[in-house]
């Protein structure tokens, strides 16, 4: 299942090793301006250093060998973020960043919502799974307000919020 979308203000697309050179050069063109310092603070090391388009060339290759890598892109085509899922048995690990000029106007809450509602037609995952950065509030809040719920375990300052996909949102299950 390909999993590109679009929203009122997004158009996400699905990346892979086998795309186009010119997707991938849009792409890793992007990055060092994307994954910036304050951008990826509170994501793990191998999300620091990207800086070059060597690193990003790098950077790409590993991430399309850990996970399904989806590209934001604005109304304008410019690449302004990225939404990673890792699939492991019937659930999905998401994780997302969007470049810092783009904080604050609600596309992290519409590039969310419009991946559950396309998760929800995946019969095949369970629930989705967010690990966020006990630190990173902004991201805390977002996840509460699209009725994740935060769970029990905790590992190295790293929260977990899960989003039941078949859970009726109006009652009971």
């Amino acid at each position: 299942m390909n999993l590109s979308f679009n929203t009122q203000r997004l158009n996400v697309i699905e990346l892979n090793s086998n795309d186009t050179k010119s997707e991938r050069t849009t792409l890793v063109n992007a990055l060092p301006a994307i994954l910036t310092p304050a951008v990826v603070a509170n994501l793990p090391s191998y999300f620091q250093g990207v800086d070059s388009i060597a690193a990003a060339e790098k950077w790409l290759a590993n991430m399309f060998n850990e996970c399904r890598l989806l590209m934001l892109q604005s109304q304008h085509q410019e690449v302004i973020g990225l939404l990673f899922v890792y699939t492991e048995k019937h659930d999905a690990h998401i994780g997302y960043l969007l470049a810092e000029q783009y904080w604050g106007q609600g596309l992290a809450f519409e590039l969310l919502q419009g991946f559950i509602n396309l998760a929800c037609t995946h019969s095949y995952w369970r629930k989705l799974i967010a690990g966020v950065d006990e630190l990173n509030t902004p991201s805390i809040k977002l996840l509460k307000k699209l009725a994740f719920e935060e769970q029990a375990s905790k590992e190295n300052g790293m929260l977990f919020y899960e989003f039941d996909l078949h859970k009726d949102r109006f009652g009971d299950e």
